[in-house]
């Protein structure tokens, strides 16, 4: 079952941009590519410290910006190992406002 729960307006978020949101003690970083929105768990699960919005993009990934293990903001896959893998969210867009699916 679907829980899609708004999160931020389009506004806020313009396309090349990032924010973080914290949900129900969540941190989910959401990315603006091309008019395309990506979230991504906020935090790199290789140290459990580094916060993701802070990495650089690559294409549609986003790189660690402590150790580069990068994360692919579709699927959530790390470049060195799965057990690195990362939870992505189902985002979309309604009304111009930013909606997740925290299920």
């Amino acid at each position: 079952m679907s829980n899609y729960t708004t999160v931020a307006e389009t506004k806020e978020i313009p396309s090349g941009e990032r924010k973080r949101v914290e949900i129900n003690g969540r941190r989910i970083s959401i990315f603006n590519i091309n008019n395309a929105y990506y979230a991504i768990n906020d935090t790199c699960p290789h140290k459990g410290t580094a916060p993701l919005i802070r990495g650089e993009l690559d294409g549609l990934g986003i790189k660690c910006p402590n150790h580069g293990y990068r994360f692919d903001l579709e699927t959530g896959e790390c470049n060195i190992d799965s057990v690195f893998n990362t939870k992505v969210y189902p985002i979309k867009v309604k009304n111009n406002s930013i909606l997740i699916d925290f299920d």
